[in-house]
């Protein structure tokens, strides 16, 4: 815990922007005036889990926002360097990336869901930092927990991120999310491979099915139609190479054809029972669609009660609350919002539902794309008998008809093309499917859920126990931290009540401060890539002189009730600081000096006062 007690005007807030712009930032966050035109740099010293390091940025020079100058030193235990050492030894983004492994980031990168535009967003060192800052603008706020989340980008970043710092996203995921994609690029290349063998086949296939339905017409094969191409060529080989045996009597050269129109028969019925479900389908999503609109119609026009006083009754004017008459009594608004709520919620599985549908219409219909190819097949099949037929009738016997047709047969073995074996290509392609499948589970959006979930839940239960030690409005409500809205959520048994509705400053700033000791506890003891500091900049939000110095015109009892609660609030990070044994640092600057109070005067390294500031009063000032 460390503390900078001081006086207004002395530079306490402007810390934040120092460390901020130390640490890479792309403009430097700090006020014009003495602060920035006192000093031609700023440092930090750090310690890191290898010893220390030192590191400087140069200020902007003239009306320049930032400047790409950085000096690094690391070793063991360092002294602070003089300026004169100061040199450009790397620039931010080398600097980014020497921060990121020292706080052990990796190579996580967010894929946002189907659907959205916004590019894939990778960790950093920035995106952790929004953790560990509270600029007194932020630290009441009702609206806005997160450093810099006001800003929705930043907000979204943070919501994309979230899961990895609180360790939902883990390192074997981030192993898992790069074997996937390994996995699908070798997918990718076998299937090319595979198609590339199928295109030298041609119209091999086709071709090949032609010849044995004319074989089978003549009794010399019974392969089934559904028999793969390399056993249909090693049939059409087998008849080529085996002698024609004398006929015992007349083959029937119509079986086949008539075993083909039998099957063209089933294939149009189960054509026409197909088209069936998808007319039907598509009726009831036209009505499901039709019946989300009118819900979202009245839902729109009962949004208008959110004028109207919650309390009144249903024989009451909505408007002026005055009586109404027995034979005018109307719904309550309770009654009305019930239907709001009701109308809201079938109108919302209605849209759900939509897309199952459609996706069952796509199979559906990928299923009549088959029927018509079979029934493609199956044309080509009859017609080739019926060409067959033709043929066969200058033939005086079965034999001959038999003779015909082998002898078809070896012109067309004879200038097949050589198919290579890909056999072990699809087996291959089979097993990389299925691991594919498991590592698309292992990383899928659910499973990152129910881990975030988890995670939340441990933090949540610190999260109350600190809330209700400082008795924080609605503490004896379950507390969570909301991942999607980014604010604190009090479950009381009415209704979920987020931090934006509950009243009080005092109560503003000390969710931001049990939130952050919640999360900083959470992110120590897992040893997650995040600075291990908070910094929190004007905790009593200059309710408070220091000690030795009176207000006028205050009442005595509103100054004993607010130093009450900012002492609160210290004694809560003191303890928890004790309890984590030191595993996380505080930095505070504020105002208060509370000399009854020893372990704030132990705790405090700087008291800028009486003409002491950041910037010595004695310093030049550079243009």
């Amino acid at each position: 815990m460390n503390i900078i007690s001081g006086d207004s005007r002395t530079g306490k807030s402007a810390i934040l922007g120092v460390i901020d712009y130390c640490f890479g930032s792309s403009a430097l966050d700090v006020p014009e005036g003495i602060v920035r035109r006192g000093a031609g740099w700023f440092g930090l010293l750090l310690q890191t889990t290898h010893g220390q390091a030192f590191i400087a940025r140069k200020l902007p020079v003239g009306n320049g926002k930032s400047n790409e100058a950085v000096f690094i030193k690391i070793g063991q235990s360092l002294d602070i360097p003089q300026s004169a050492e100061l040199r450009q030894t790397t620039n931010t983004d080398g600097l980014a990336a020497m921060l990121a492994s020292w706080v052990g980031i990796t190579d996580y990168l967010h894929e946002p869901p189907a659907g959205h535009s916004r590019p894939p967003l990778s960790a950093t060192f920035n995106h952790a930092l929004t953790f560990c800052f509270q600029s007194q603008n932020e630290i009441g706020q009702k609206g806005v927990l997160f450093h810099g989340a006001s800003d929705r980008f930043v907000a979204q970043a943070i919501k994309d991120t979230l899961p990895y710092f609180l360790g939902a996203v883990t390192d074997e995921y981030i192993r898992n999310q790069q074997l996937l994609k390994q996995v699908r690029a070798e997918i990718r290349q076998l299937e090319k491979r595979l198609a590339e063998a199928s295109a030298i086949v041609g119209d091999g296939v086709s071709r090949a099915d032609t010849l044995l339905a004319e074989a089978k017409s003549v009794g010399l094969s019974d392969l089934a139609d559904d028999a793969s191409w390399a056993d249909k060529v090693e049939v059409l080989k087998r008849i080529q190479n085996s002698p024609i045996a004398p006929p015992v009597a007349e083959g029937d050269d119509q079986g086949e054809f008539h075993r083909l129109t039998q099957k063209r028969t089933e294939l149009l019925q189960a054509q026409r029972a197909i088209q069936v479900a998808i007319d039907r389908a598509r009726a009831f999503e036209g009505n499901s669609r039709g019946f989300a609109k009118e819900a979202a119609e009245h839902v729109a026009r009962l949004g208008a009660i959110s004028v109207f006083e919650p309390s009144a009754q249903g024989h009451a004017c909505p408007l002026c609350l005055q009586d109404l008459p027995a034979a005018s009594a109307a719904p309550s608004i309770d009654e009305l919002r019930a239907a709001k709520d009701n109308i809201g919620e079938r109108g919302g599985a209605m849209d759900s539902a939509t897309p199952r549908i459609e996706s069952a219409i796509v199979e559906i219909e990928e299923k009549l794309i088959e029927n018509r190819r079979d029934l493609e097949t199956n044309r080509e099949l009859l017609g080739s008998i019926k060409r067959s037929s033709k043929r066969l009738q200058l033939a005086s016997d079965t034999e001959a008809r038999q003779a015909l047709v082998v002898g078809r047969i070896s012109l067309y073995v004879e200038n097949i093309p050589e198919m290579p074996d890909v056999s072990e290509q699809r087996n291959k392609l089979a097993k990389l499917r299925e691991q594919e499948l498991e590592l698309y589970e292992a990383v899928s959006a659910d499973a990152i859920q129910e881990r975030l979930e988890s995670c939340l839940s441990n933090v949540n239960r610190s999260l109350s126990d600190y809330a209700e030690r400082v008795d924080l409005e609605y503490s004896d409500s379950p507390l969570r931290l909301d991942p999607r809205a980014l604010t604190i959520v009090a479950d009381t048994p009415n209704r979920p009540i987020p931090m934006r509705e509950i009243g009080s400053g005092e109560n503003h700033v000390g969710y931001h401060i049990v939130a952050h000791l919640a999360l900083h506890k959470w992110f120590a003891e897992r040893k997650r890539p995040v600075p291990s500091f908070l910094l929190l900049d004007q905790l009593s939000q200059a309710h408070f002189s220091p000690d030795a110095v009176q207000r006028e015109n205050v009442d005595p009892s509103k100054i004993d009730t607010d130093r009450k609660a900012v002492k609160a609030l210290y004694r809560l990070i003191f303890d928890v600081i004790e309890e984590e044994e030191g595993r996380f640092q505080v930095i505070i600057t504020d105002h208060p000096d509370f000399s009854d109070d020893p372990r704030f005067q132990a705790a405090v390294r700087e008291r800028w006062r009486n003409g002491v500031k950041l910037i010595p009063q004695d310093w030049p000032l550079l243009s």
